[in-house]
């Protein structure tokens, strides 16, 4: 499933619902000029969801993309590596992204945040709610 979302609440909807299913989730996400990509494959039972990343009682800030702005070319590019993404788990093609993918636009630059499976997890891990 693709999340392309700008809220917390859908997204550990979307999340819940992959988890139950064991379908892969690509989440992608842009603000400013900042912008991640993950692919959480819940095919696997190694493999971590979104809220080990971001847990939903966690102490996240909910800023939108349309209050804050969005830099138009970064929501494209996030949006075709989703689809890149999407295609090779669809069609077996290669490796579906491992980690957490962040751009930062204004340097150009990019960093994969390696990320582990949350054994207290309430979405997926050992006795999720």
């Amino acid at each position: 499933m693709l999340d392309c979302s700008d809220n917390f609440a859908t997204r550990h909807a979307v999340n819940r619902a992959c988890v139950m299913h064991r379908k892969p989730l690509v989440s992608g996400a842009a603000i400013r000029f900042d912008a991640q990509l993950a692919v959480f494959d819940l095919r696997s039972a190694s493999s971590p969801c979104y809220s080990c990343v971001f847990p939903e009682e966690g102490e996240i800030e909910e800023v939108r993309c349309s209050v804050m702005g969005v830099l138009a070319p970064l929501t494209g590019v996030i949006g075709a590596a989703q689809a890149l993404e999407a295609i090779k788990i669809v069609s077996g093609a290669g490796q579906p992204l491992a980690g957490l993918l962040i751009a930062d636009a204004l340097k150009g630059e990019w960093r994969r945040v390696r990320v582990a499976k949350d054994p207290a997890c309430r979405a997926c891990g050992a006795s999720p709610a």
